[in-house]
């Protein structure tokens, strides 16, 4: 295990992985840090752990990190953090045809920008402390672009892994680690706003793409069935942060596995035709 240098931070801390992420970090006594956007989602934060019996590490901090200004003047009264969790975010589900220029634009400073601003804020602390480790929390989105109607999603983090990638090289001498965590599809709160707006979709009969809203909507319910908890997620992101030599990549999930290694071994015409026929895109509108 790692020495506990100074607290932890995780972002989008009240449901779904960063939820799970930070109970584990309280239970494994961690003083943990987890942003939330508003005082009710702070309560939520609060009961869950005090139902996990960790509530005395456990301390919600009031901050939408997609407010950059506000993060950097927040972050002058906060505590050194040994690691930080950036988890917050969200899926902008939607044709790209379709995609709004605001609703991209509100895409990015959540999936992109903010992590980047938390890990900059971050980093003086890390170097104060010796050291510390940076989680980003990807997906599988971020490295095989499979999901029809999620064209902005990827695009975020496929952004997020590449600056990943570069930060990860530019504070090595630091003595700070960054990993970047992949999860497949796990029961989260994101698949629940995806698929509120691919329902929001399919309501209008215009739209050339409607079956396929119509279908992704089907999927989701079965993730949301199926899915393995966050709770597994949360073991990969506490092995970033605890473990001596911690990886560059946590790839979770076999169906984050085998979309990886489809990708990488697949001729693009063949994923192309598995996914429109997944997505009920196969004939012409």
């Amino acid at each position: 295990m790692g020495a506990r240098r100074g607290p932890v931070l995780v972002t989008g801390a009240n449901s779904g992985i960063g939820l799970a992420s930070a109970l584990r970090f309280a239970s494994r006594g961690w003083e943990t840090w987890g942003t939330v956007r508003s005082e009710a989602k702070a309560d939520e934060l609060r009961a869950a752990a005090r139902s996990a019996g960790c509530l005395e590490l456990v301390r919600p901090l009031v901050l939408d990190v997609s407010d950059h200004e506000r993060v950097v003047e927040l972050w002058k009264e906060l505590p050194d953090f040994y690691a930080v969790v950036n988890n917050a975010g969200y899926s902008q589900t939607g044709a790209v045809e379709e995609v709004t220029a605001a609703q991209a634009r509100a895409q990015l400073p959540v999936n992109l920008i903010a992590p980047a601003i938390v890990a900059s804020c971050a980093l003086p602390g890390m170097r104060r402390l010796g050291g510390g480790r940076i989680v980003m929390v990807s997906s599988v989105a971020g490295r095989a672009a499979v999901l029809p109607l999620n064209g902005w999603y990827h695009a975020s983090k496929f952004g997020l892994e590449a600056l990943s990638d570069v930060l990860r090289v530019e504070v090595a001498s630091f003595g700070v680690a960054v990993s970047i965590v992949e999860p497949g599809f796990f029961k989260t709160g994101i698949t629940g706003r995806a698929r509120e707006m691919a329902s929001r979709g399919a309501e209008h009969r215009d739209s050339k793409y409607a079956s396929a809203y119509e279908r992704m909507d089907g999927w989701i319910a079965l993730i949301e069935r199926f899915a393995p908890p966050a709770s597994v997620v949360a073991f990969a992101i506490v092995s970033a942060v605890e473990s001596r030599f911690p990886l560059q990549r946590y790839v979770v999930g076999l169906d984050a596995l085998a979309a990886i290694v489809g990708e990488a071994i697949a001729p693009r015409r063949l994923t192309d035709l598995a996914m429109r026929l997944a997505a009920n895109l196969s004939a012409k509108s």
